[in-house]
């Protein structure tokens, strides 16, 4: 009977072992992919340096356009693993545009277009009332173009 036990014993002690080194591979993945903010903690927080950038998506009307028809859209991005959104401008454009992120009974994040790069605001709880607006700003505003739904 002691020689059927050593072949389990060791079958177990494999087991366990495996089991050590695969956990911890596992729970690094993880903590890897978890993001750095989540909700109320994205507020004000940059998407693209936490990371709430590469599961965005611009949810369906969520786009702003000027009065004039005129470029540049403002998109309102939404992060499903931070459960935060933003507002960004569609592409570069010239910087006499700007974009909001409007939020029902806050302050709304303000921001201009640049030739450069793709301009955006900060997050902010996705929980929140948001929609995303533009304007082809005159130095007095005013004149917001934004969707007419709230998300």
């Amino acid at each position: 009977m002691t020689t059927h036990r050593l072949p389990r014993l060791l079958a177990g002690t494999l087991a366990v072992l495996a089991l050590g080194v695969t956990v911890p591979a596992e729970a690094s993945a993880r903590a890897a992919a978890a993001p750095a903010c989540k909700g109320a903690s994205c507020n004000g927080k940059n998407p693209n340096t936490t990371g709430c950038d590469k599961d965005a998506v611009t949810p369906a009307g969520a786009v702003a356009r000027s009065d004039g028809g005129g470029p540049p859209p403002v998109q309102m991005r939404y992060s499903k693993k931070c459960n935060a959104v933003w507002a960004r401008f569609e592409y570069a454009a010239n910087s006499s545009f700007r974009g909001k992120l409007e939020i029902k009974n806050r302050n709304p994040y303000v921001f201009h277009a640049s030739p450069n790069y793709a301009a955006y605001t900060t997050m902010v709880n996705a929980d929140l009332a948001t929609r995303p607006c533009v304007e082809h700003y005159d130095g007095v505003g005013g004149s917001w173009a934004c969707t007419k739904k709230w998300y």
